[in-house]
Formats: structure tokens, C-alpha cells, sequence
């Protein structure tokens, strides 16, 4: 039997209760697994079922993480739960409980096998299987007789705890709570079988400390059930029968914050659903009664599941609403993963198309040019070199020679497949021009389906690779010339969706380039203008070694003293990362292009792991000694827990955290040359700087080798040294 931590094993049970909310949250975990035994029976048949199921889970060598995450054990406490407070307690019950908890873990892994076929979630489906199953079998069972919890509920507290229960849900019953108070309350409770305000408000008490995303959409969704309810004129009793409108709670959760993306859209949709809720209670509810069925979380399974399908047959990447691609387990960190990564990597569907030349360049016409660039053709560039003196040319300009940019490189603006060549063409004196061969010398490369380059105008017979030739970016393909319509030498380029010579152009961005008109600035992603002056990225070399973080490499340093240790690892879906030995704190990062960005962070916000994610939040992989990067942090890493759970709040409408990060690259021409690269964290509330982080990262032919920390008066100094595995 493959063996399981007892830890993980003690985390799995109570992910088990928690993942009934689709949480992972231990400490909620904790107030569910106290609250499910305020019915001692419901309460023990929920405990056992989960530890029979992971044992079986683990026997049968089932993937430890789903163990520990509790996915094979919230269906078995569900279940249990039901079995529990639904049959007299006896050992009969407890022997058969045994072999119902097993068979959940089978059924879990048959819906989990059929539904994650089409990226859909099993949800609490084989709870429902299992608890029908049983309820129709025991009827056969002369030894299991039904219980009286839940249908006779003072006497159930008189059994618990005498008097004093009952005084105390009278107490709480009598303070004037109103009838949608109480509903909602008791519908939390029913969630894990408990029918009682006071199991409710406790439940309530974990869902607000777990996400107040979801405790607010879990209030939206009953809201609007007891809107709807009111306002078609249906039984509203039917809402607190068996307390069923927990349906509405758990699906209003579900589409509205962790399915996907937390926002206007997703509640919209949750209001819209709510009518297809009720309904599905209301036909559930007749077509179960004939067979003396419970109803219980069917409506919710229904309508997830649907909506989620539905979502699948969506054409383009639509946020109407936003499908949650990596799931944290929290609606907070998906939202907020997600609002950060539109706002630094918002054109990341884009197959990254780069500049066909290194070097300078002035935008002589860009989109709806004066001359040329109109109608179909509206979406392309013309490229010349200027000097100095904004001239195109050296002497009189007469010699195509004379023309800067004439017989300079021509480079693949992205990986591809040369896909049209035209070379024969002559090129044109200056002021000359070739209406009849309108493009001149041209190569098309195909880069992914309906997506091709083309340049134009180019040098006759300086077309260096035959049709079918596989290149790569930044790879020379020709000389820039004057063939065709081209009175002067210059590069045409256009972005088309066909293979063909004289094809509409597209609107279609250009990637990672350096505007310079004054100053440095980079543009992530963006159309350029006329007579702006841009190039590609130019790669440093010291940062392009100090940034390549090879998984398996052990980074090492000092600091006061003390030796510590980072590992670069990456998982099976090639996500890499640096994880701290001693805290096991974790900064994921990526290299997009030529900028090494830091992505999100997990872990301890004191170590020294968590400095480096702040310092090299987004570093471009050049040097420029004026330009300043800008960017964004996640309102996750601002300190203060008060500003951040209000912000949780209002997150799914309006961001007002908004932690900036600014870095500069600064060069020492002294003895020992060196780059820094010197960065700044700031946060203000209520004009207040709240974070105020400064650094000083070192960096040298050797790669990193110091960071200096100052933040809020506190110095440290880490000194860097690497070793390879």
C-alpha cells in the first residue's frame, strides 16, 4: 500500500468538509467538522464516512494530492451526514456505513472518469447516487430504522443536551431575527445536515473568514431566490422546507466566484439562473416525491453543470463571464490572478509578432498612411532610417546607396514557414516607381494559421531562403531595397490572416519593442506611430544570464550570517518556479519574449524569497539607462488584513488597491562595471504609503551576486552565489 503522511492524511479530512465549499481553507475545515456534530450521529456517520473513504482512497493508490485535497471525501461525508441523521444510531447502521462510504469513492470515481472528459466537475453527483441508492435499499433492512432528527427536532436537543439546547435555540429562534435571516442561516446548516440557526451563523462566521467573495455572493444568490419567490407568487415555504434553497447558496458560489471569475457578468448570470434554480426545485421536489425521495442538492448539480457546458460551445475567449483556468481554491486569488494577469499580459492570446529589423527604425507611415496604407490595405508600416538631421539619406540622395536603410537586414519577425517569395523585381531609381509589380520583391511566412507577415520592397535576388524554408525570429531573410510602388528606399510590413500577395491587411499588435522619442519607453504590446522611432529589444547579455533560472539549479546566499538555499523547479505543465528550502515560500516566474516577469507568490511574506518577487517583478532583459518599468502587484500583497478584506468586497466591481511597482537599470563605468537594478514598491490609502519597498539588485557577468533590501528601515543584504546540481 503506497504510504500517506499522516499530516496529508489529517489534511484531507478536513479538506473533505471544506471542499463542500469548494474551499481548502483548514480552519474552516475545523468549524464545519465541530458544527456537523451538533447532531452527534450525523456528525459521527459524516466522520467515519470520510476516514473509510480516504483509507480506501489510499489502499486503492489513488493520487495522494486528490487525497489530500480532500476530493475523494467530501461526497463520502456527505453522505454520511445523510445516513447519519436519517437511520437510529446502531451498529448495524455503522457496519453498512462502512461499505456506503465505499461505495461514494467508487461512484466518485466513475463520475470523475466520464465528466472531467469534458472539463466539467463532479461536484456532489455521487453523494446524491449513493444517499438514493441507500435510502431505497435500507428499506428492505429490518434492522435500520428511521431516525427522528430533523422531524422531531426539540426532542433531538432534549437527547443532545437536555434543556439547555432547547433554551438556547428557543433564545436564538425568539431575537427577532427576520424570516429571510433565518432562512439563509438554516439553508447554510442544511448544507452539512444541520437545521438550526446557530449551526448557520457558525458556518456563515467560516465562509466569511474563507472568502467574503463568496459569503457575499452566497447572500446575493438567496437574495434573489427570495426576490423571485416573492415576485411570481411561489410557496416561499419551499425555500425553508428541509431548507433546500441551500441550492441557491451553492450555486450562486459556484458560477458566480470560483467556476469562474468573479464579476458583474458572473453575477448577472447568477441572477439569471436563479429562476432555472427554483424551478428545478419545484419539478425535483414532485418527480422525487414519488419514489419518497429527498430532493437535496439535485437542482444545484443541474444548473452548475449545465452552465459550465453551456460555456464550453463559446467561439472566442470571452470574460461575459471568465472561466477560471487555474484554480486556487479561493475566489479571491482567482480573481485577483486573473485582473493582474489581463492587466500585464491582456494581449497573451496573441502569437507574439516582433519587428522585421534590429536596430532603429523611424514609422515613415504607419495605419491610414497619406500616401498608400488605405481600404483593405489600411493596417500596415513603412520603416526608413533617419539621421541626425532627420534625413533619409547621406550626400544628394541620388545613389539608391546613398539611402540608409537600402541593403540593410531584413529579419523574421517570428517563427515561421516562408510561405510566397517574389526576387526577380528591379529596383527603382530614387524617385521612380514600379506601378505594374506594386509590392516588388516580397516574402510572406506563415506563423500560425490565418496569421502571416509580409514584407515588401525588398533588394532584388537578396531574398536569402527558397518557398517551404522553415525560419526563425530575428533570423535575416533579405535586404531592405526599393521594388515596386517605392519612389524612396523603405521596409513595408504588414500583418495579413491570408497567404497571398496583395491580401488585406489585419489590426494586429506588435510585441515587446522600445519606443524612443526622447526617451526609452517599452511597449509590451502595441501599434506603432508615424515618426516614432522604435527597435526591437536589444537582449544584455549579463542579464540574460543572471535571469535564466534552470529547473533543477540551487540558487545560494548569505544573509546576517545565515546560508539559505533556493531551488528552481517546474511542474508537469512546465510552470516554473523558485522555492525557498527553509519556509518552502514559492515565487513562480515566466520569460515572455526577452522580460522575465514574476507571477504570484505563495507562502512567507518575511523571507527572503518574497523580496526577490518583489524586486524582480518585471525586469526586460536590456539595458537602457533611461528606461523606467512600470507595473501592477496583486492587492494581495498589501499588509493589512482590515484594508484587504474591504477591498474583497467591492473586487468583483471596483480595485482600489492598486500597488505599484517601478524599477530603473543603472551601469557603473568604474572599475568593476556592473548593472543595478534598482526598484521600488509603493502603495497609498488615503495618501498614506502603506508599502514603501526598496531595492538594489546587483548584477555582473557572474549573474546576480547582491540584493540590497530597505523596507520600512529594516536593511538586509543577501550575497548570491550558484550552484548546479
Amino acid at each position: 500500500m503506497n504510504r500517506l503522511a499522516f499530516k496529508d492524511f489529517f489534511h484531507g479530512i478536513l479538506n473533505s468538509y471544506t471542499m463542500v465549499f469548494f474551499s481548502k481553507n483548514r480552519i474552516f475545515g475545523l468549524i464545519l467538522l465541530v458544527v456537523s456534530f451538533f447532531d452527534f450521529h450525523a456528525g459521527i456517520g459524516g466522520l467515519l464516512s470520510v476516514l473509510v473513504s480516504l483509507v480506501f482512497a489510499v489502499i486503492l493508490g489513488l493520487d495522494h494530492k486528490k487525497i489530500t485535497d480532500g476530493l475523494y471525501g467530501f461526497n463520502a461525508l456527505l453522505t454520511g451526514l445523510a445516513i447519519g441523521i436519517s437511520f437510529q444510531p446502531t451498529l448495524a447502521l455503522y457496519f453498512i456505513l462502512v461499505f456506503i462510504a465505499l461505495a461514494t469513492l467508487l461512484i466518485t470515481l466513475a463520475f470523475e472518469g466520464i465528466l472531467t472528459k469534458y472539463g466539467l466537475a463532479y461536484l456532489t453527483l455521487p453523494f446524491l447516487v449513493t444517499t438514493w441508492l441507500t435510502v431505497l435499499a435500507t428499506r428492505n433492512y429490518a434492522n435500520l430504522n428511521p431516525g427522528e432528527s430533523g422531524i422531531f427536532l426539540l426532542n433531538t436537543l432534549y437527547q443532545r443536551g437536555g434543556f439547555l439546547f432547547i433554551d438556547l435555540y428557543r433564545w436564538f429562534d425568539d431575537l427577532g431575527w427576520p424570516l429571510f435571516v433565518k432562512t439563509y442561516f438554516r439553508s447554510l446548516g442544511a448544507i452539512i445536515f444541520q437545521y438550526h440557526l446557530f449551526s448557520g451563523i457558525l458556518i456563515a462566521a467560516g465562509l466569511l473568514l474563507y472568502s467574503r467573495i463568496a459569503f457575499l455572493y452566497s447572500l446575493i444568490g438567496f437574495f434573489a431566490a427570495w426576490s423571485f419567490y416573492m415576485v411570481i407568487g411561489a410557496d416561499i415555504h419551499e425555500l425553508d422546507y428541509s431548507y433546500v434553497g441551500f441550492n441557491h447558496i451553492l450555486t450562486a458560489i459556484a458560477i458566480g466566484s470560483f467556476f469562474t471569475i468573479a464579476s458583474g457578468w458572473s453575477l448577472l448570470w447568477v441572477l439569471l439562473v436563479t429562476p432555472v434554480i427554483s424551478m428545478t426545485i419545484s419539478a425535483g421536489m414532485q418527480f422525487l416525491g414519488v419514489f419518497q425521495l429527498p430532493v437535496y442538492s439535485l437542482p444545484f448539480n443541474i444548473v452548475v453543470l449545465l452552465f459550465l457546458y453551456a460555456l464550453k460551445f463559446r467561439q472566442s475567449m470571452s470574460k461575459r463571464p471568465e472561466l477560471v483556468y487555474i484554480q486556487h481554491f479561493s475566489p479571491e486569488k482567482n480573481l485577483y490572478a486573473s485582473l493582474n494577469s489581463n492587466s500585464r499580459f491582456d494581449k497573451r492570446w496573441f502569437f507574439p509578432i516582433n519587428l522585421p529589423f534590429e536596430g532603429y527604425r523611424f514609422v515613415s507611415q504607419s495605419h491610414d498612411g497619406e500616401y498608400t496604407h488605405k481600404d483593405e490595405w489600411r493596417h500596415a508600416w513603412d520603416f526608413v532610417i533617419l539621421d541626425d538631421k532627420e534625413k533619409e539619406f547621406e550626400r544628394d540622395g541620388s545613389s539608391l546607396f546613398d539611402y540608409y536603410i537600402f541593403n540593410k537586414p531584413v529579419v523574421a519577425p517570428a517563427d515561421g514557414w516562408i510561405q510566397e517569395v517574389v526576387d526577380h523585381v528591379e529596383d527603382n531609381n530614387p524617385g521612380e516607381v514600379n506601378l505594374e509589380q506594386n509590392w516588388g520583391n516580397t516574402v510572406i511566412i506563415k506563423h500560425t494559421e490565418n496569421l502571416y507577415s509580409k514584407v515588401s520592397h525588398l533588394k532584388k535576388q537578396s531574398i536569402l531562403y527558397p518557398k517551404g524554408t522553415y525560419v526563425s525570429k530575428g533570423q535575416v531573410i533579405a535586404q531592405s531595397g526599393n521594388s515596386g510602388r517605392s519612389p524612396f528606399p523603405h521596409l513595408h510590413f504588414q500583418i495579413q490572416a491570408n497567404p497571398y500577395i496583395g491580401s488585406a491587411t489585419i489590426m494586429y499588435p506588435i510585441a515587446q519593442f522600445i519606443r524612443f522619442n526622447g526617451k526609452h519607453e517599452l511597449i509590451i504590446s502595441g501599434y506603432p506611430e508615424k515618426d516614432e522611432q522604435i527597435t526591437n529589444i536589444q537582449p544584455n547579455a549579463w542579464l540574460e544570464k543572471a535571469f535564466k533560472f534552470i529547473p533543477g539549479q540551487v540558487i545560494s546566499f548569505m544573509v546576517n550570517g545565515t546560508e539559505g538555499k533556493w531551488l528552481v523547479e517546474a511542474d508537469m505543465y512546465n510552470n516554473t518556479s523558485v522555492r525557498c528550502v527553509a519556509t518552502n515560500s514559492v515565487a513562480w516566474f515566466r520569460i515572455n519574449g526577452n522580460i522575465f516577469y514574476c507571477t504570484h507568490f505563495e507562502g512567507d511574506r518575511n523571507s527572503m524569497l518574497y523580496y526577490f518577487y518583489m524586486s524582480a517583478y518585471q525586469v526586460p532583459l536590456c539595458y537602457y539607462p533611461d528606461l523606467e518599468v512600470k507595473d501592477v502587484f496583486p492587492p494581495t500583497i498589501v499588509p493589512y488584513s482590515f484594508i484587504k478584506a474591504v477591498q474583497d468586497f467591492t473586487a468583483p466591481f471596483w480595485l482600489f488597491i492598486k500597488p505599484e511597482y517601478k524599477s530603473t537599470m543603472a551601469q557603473n563605468n568604474q572599475h568593476t562595471p556592473e548593472l543595478t537594478l534598482l526598484s521600488e514598491c509603493t502603495f497609498k490609502f488615503l495618501r498614506r504609503n502603506i508599502i514603501n519597498l526598496q531595492t538594489e539588485m546587483i548584477i555582473t557577468e557572474n549573474g546576480i551576486t547582491q540584493l540590497n533590501i530597505m523596507d520600512k528601515g529594516r536593511k538586509l543584504s543577501l550575497s548570491f552565489f550558484r550552484e548546479d546540481k
